[in-house]
């Protein structure tokens, strides 16, 4: 199996984990305001606007942001402040400052709070993941799954890294170049 047939079954699996997720998931008390289409020039100039949850499509020719994103965003800078179940392909930046779960392509992606899919960018951030990335730099704090990249940073891991420098920061060998691992 070639490199882009795996990644296409990831990002099908990814895909229909997070439309399994969806369904299953609960309406918040409070209430909130949701569209099925976001379109964005430069946040607040954007219909809706971004105190608004976006399920279906969100389109970003600057830059978006919303609240909770549940389903397909692209363009070139986007944020969301809460939740991410989406499959983000942005050309510069993914930004989630809440839970996501997904498949974020763009120069620079950053989860804040919990990540889990497959991050591929020039720099990957998740504070904690269960992920593979795929980058120039990837880091996180902790991260279960795998890091392939020329610099591969995190505090904690359960995995692997592959790359030119990998730093498990609580391991007892801390940089070890091209593979390192604890389980």
């Amino acid at each position: 199996m070639s490199i882009k047939q795996a990644l296409r079954v990831c990002v099908a699996v990814l895909a229909c984990a997070g439309m399994r997720t969806l369904a299953m998931e609960t309406p918040t008390t409070e209430p909130t305001h949701f569209s099925p289409l976001m379109f964005s020039l430069i946040a607040p100039a954007q219909v809706p606007s971004p105190d608004w949850d976006v399920y279906g499509l969100r389109i970003n020719v600057i830059y978006g942001a919303c609240r909770d994103l549940y389903g397909l965003d692209v363009g070139l800078v986007n944020h969301v402040k809460g939740t991410t179940k989406a499959l983000q392909v942005n050309a510069i930046a993914n930004i989630s400052d809440g839970p996501a779960l997904g498949f974020q392509a763009g120069l620079v992606n950053t989860a804040g709070s919990t990540f889990t899919g497959l991050q591929i960018g020039a720099v990957n951030y998740a504070e904690r993941a269960s992920a593979l990335q795929i980058g120039a730099f990837n880091g996180a704090d902790h991260i279960d799954g795998l890091q392939i990249g020329v610099i591969n940073v995190t505090r904690t891991m359960l995995g692997v890294q592959i790359g030119l420098v990998n730093v498990i920061q609580d391991n007892d060998i801390p940089f070890v170049p091209v593979i390192n691992f604890y389980f």
